[in-house]
């Protein structure tokens, strides 16, 4: 696990702000990036999915790892959480059988009561006004008709103000539907930095497939991309360690 730091320049801020990223735990162990955390002493948190496989109750054990990284975030800082395409259900999306599937999100009464508990701000295609910040979270639109996420509520989230902050798992929609919004800094996951890196590109990425664009780093200045928490899994990852992502805003 290493930890990465990116700084952006935007004089929307009002003054010197530090997030910490936090992407695609996926039920590993969460005690080393707790600590890493602990020590960063971030202003907020933002996790953008994949914290937790689905919460519709069928993967209650493994999901209890993301219980456990969630109410240490929350203790460490403000956090917000936003849910990806394992939390609603759309696992293996790099697989074609995920094409166009329309399935219905569905969570659990006891998962929410979990994450009530945490005390994190679960930003579930909508958004909240926090310490002077605008924070919106996109879920993911996987299993929705033609894979489309819910945008609707962007218009007002866009008019805010305030300085804005949007936390959304996929990094592949930024091109298509968010590169050209009024918002300030976008935060996501998903790619696992392209599972296997060879001179600084990843690989593949779901969405994106081979040779993607969209893996990790800054991108125009408010587009970050986390390489996610996930230490191993069936497809090892290659010159390309997990990462928690430190953040530095500030006007100038």
């Amino acid at each position: 696990m290493k930890l990465t730091e990116y700084r952006i320049n935007n004089k929307k801020f009002p003054g010197k702000y530090v997030f910490a990223l936090v992407s695609d735990l996926h039920g590993n162990e969460p005690s080393e990036v707790i600590k890493m955390l602990e020590n960063m002493k971030p202003d907020f948190i933002l996790a953008p999915g994949d914290i937790f496989e689905p919460l519709d109750g069928t993967k209650n054990d493994i999901n209890e790892a993301g219980f456990e990284l969630l109410s240490a975030c929350s203790r460490i800082a403000p956090t917000f959480f936003s849910a990806g395409n394992h939390e609603v259900g759309g696992i293996r999306s790099w697989s074609p059988k995920w094409r166009g599937m329309v399935k219905k999100k569905s969570y659990d009464a006891e998962s929410m009561k979990k994450l009530a508990d945490t005390g994190v701000c679960f930003l579930d295609d909508e958004f909240t006004l926090s310490h002077g910040i605008a924070f919106a979270g996109l879920c993911s639109g996987l299993i929705n008709e033609g894979g489309v996420p819910k945008l609707d509520f962007l218009s007002d989230f866009c008019s805010c103000d305030a300085p804005k902050i949007l936390l959304c798992h996929h990094p592949e929609y930024y091109k298509k539907y968010l590169r050209d919004m009024d918002i300030d800094l976008i935060v996501s996951g998903h790619a696992h930095g392209g599972q296997w890196r060879f001179f600084g590109r990843g690989v593949f990425a779901p969405g994106q497939g081979i040779f993607p664009k969209y893996t990790s780093g800054v991108h125009d200045n408010k587009l970050v991309i986390s390489r996610g928490l996930k230490k191993g899994g069936t497809i090892p990852r290659i010159f390309n360690a997990p990462e928690v992502v430190k953040i530095i805003i500030s006007p100038d």
